[in-house]
């Protein structure tokens, strides 16, 4: 196939010559043809074929070249990877613009504190249970308060246990998120909700665990790891945040 010009007008075959000339679309315009002396390429037409086309000074078809299906391709990529582009660069400029009026609302320290506990709380280890030296199985503040110790089967799969605390702890987290949003004077204390959820959790945890780990004593195989602290410091920094804005 021969190579085409990408800076050359393309057009669409529309009907292939047979007994009578061909139909090209170019511009809005019909062109007739035949493959005598304009038909450059070693591929037949085909209906719906994208093609270069070179025109004359009289504005008579000059050549004609199939483009290369590849060439398309990559065209259409390109027009994606762009179409793309600009809907992610409107995408994040709706979101920045959302994240700086919840900025503005409710602080940025407030705001930092509050998506810290969220990263805390799905992903980072808050806690763990080993043997041997190593871990045996470890746990997300998410997964360790919806985990039963006394259940062997169900603490190494873990977050299956006390439906209830979870979803207690989740109202909790988005509490912050909607405190600005609620015009009294309590809903600044919103904002000490993942600390009471955290600290239920620990009360609800600590009793499961002393129940089932308790006679092992210094052999007990349940530790909390610094995802746990992590969380605990952001809870009371968004805490005290709040008591210190309801003294103002």
């Amino acid at each position: 196939m021969n190579a085409v010009n990408t800076g050359s007008p393309r057009g669409t075959i529309i009907k292939v010559p047979d007994a009578t000339p061909g139909l090209l679309l170019l511009g809005g315009r019909q062109y007739s043809f035949t493959l005598e002396g304009v038909w450059r390429s070693a591929v037949a037409p085909a209906t719906n074929q994208s093609v270069t086309v070179e025109l004359d000074g009289a504005g008579m078809l000059r050549s004609i070249t199939v483009v290369d299906p590849q060439q398309i391709a990559k065209e259409k990529l390109a027009e994606l990877s762009g179409v793309a582009q600009e809907r992610g660069k409107v995408v994040a400029g709706q979101l920045q613009s959302g994240v700086s009026a919840l900025a503005s609302r409710m602080g940025a320290p407030t705001l930092a504190l509050a998506v810290l506990i969220w990263i805390v709380w799905f992903l980072f280890h808050a806690a763990g249970v080993g043997g041997g030296g190593q871990d045996v199985a470890s746990y997300t503040f998410w997964t360790l308060i919806g985990t039963d110790f006394a259940n062997e089967a169900a603490a190494m799969i873990g977050g299956h246990s006390r439906g209830w605390l979870r979803l207690i702890g989740f109202c909790a987290i988005v509490a912050p998120f909607l405190a600005p949003f609620i015009r009294t004077t309590w809903s600044r204390y919103l904002n000490a909700a993942p600390l009471a959820a955290v600290l239920l959790g620990w009360l609800v945890v600590h009793e499961n665990m002393a129940s089932t780990f308790g006679q092992m004593g210094a052999d007990n195989p349940f530790s909390y790891r610094w995802g746990f602290y992590l969380l605990l410091v952001a809870c009371l920094a968004l805490a005290a945040n709040a008591l210190k804005k309801s003294a103002i």
